[in-house]
């Protein structure tokens, strides 16, 4: 089956060369390339025909809410996860109304996305194989009945047993060491987004505690060490 190909649209650098990486490693989707803007976006829906989009709401030119509202209103269907740092009650519901899948707010966590990847790729290869939908699956594209991922398996998609077990014991065998994200994957041989992918979905879990480390510029730097009592 073909890959879902996917434009990412976002404006922060780093915010878009980690979604562009993540959609990239993942099986079954294909990055189409990174938009900066909705002028550049508009520019690159007409040279391509991308089946997913993840949409930053706050961009140079404009709001990518009307950007969707807008795509929705010319017959361009896609899937649409919104990635944003607007929490509000009426944005969100505004994204929810235009037929967006997923909406996830900032600080990003890697675990989370991967998982709403993980639900439109089962969903789309579950539409093109059948033809059709059953309740199930539909709940699924409407979020409801999500379950935690600790109910459904011991370590959730994405999360590959070993490679956990070799962060934990690292963590766990210093645990004195606060641990950075470069750090991880130098250590066990990771690439950086696949390090952070496991210590944030460990500090989901209550595994690890998280400080700030502020340097003398730039977002300071998540430090991850080992909670004592595990």
């Amino acid at each position: 089956m073909a890959p879902i190909f996917t434009l990412v649209i976002e404006d922060d650098e780093r915010i878009g060369s980690i979604l562009s990486e993540l959609v990239s490693s993942t099986p079954g989707f294909s990055l189409l390339g990174r938009a900066e803007s909705l002028t550049q976006a508009d520019l690159m829906m007409r040279a391509t025909q991308p089946q997913l989009l993840l949409v930053d709401i706050s961009l140079p030119d404009g709001s990518g809410l009307e950007w969707v509202n807008r795509l929705r209103s010319h017959n361009r269907e896609a899937y649409v996860i919104m990635v944003t740092a607007s929490c509000d009650v009426e944005t969100i519901q505004q994204a929810l109304n235009l037929g967006g899948q997923d909406y996830i707010i900032k600080p990003l966590r890697l675990f989370r996305i991967q998982q709403s990847l993980d639900e439109i790729l089962t969903l789309h290869r579950r539409i093109s194989e059948r033809g059709s939908l059953e309740q199930s699956d539909l709940d699924r594209l409407m979020g409801k009945g999500r379950p935690q991922a600790r109910e459904i398996r011991d370590t959730p998609k994405g999360i590959d047993a070993i490679t956990l077990r070799q962060v934990l014991e690292l963590l766990a065998g210093e645990p004195d060491t606060a641990f950075s994200t470069d750090t991880v994957a130098l250590r066990l041989s990771l690439s950086r987004t696949t390090a952070r992918r496991y210590l944030e979905y460990l500090e989901s879990e209550d595994r690890v505690d998280v400080d700030l480390n502020y340097g003398q510029r730039g977002r300071p730097e998540r430090r991850y060490h080992w909670r004592r009592g595990n």
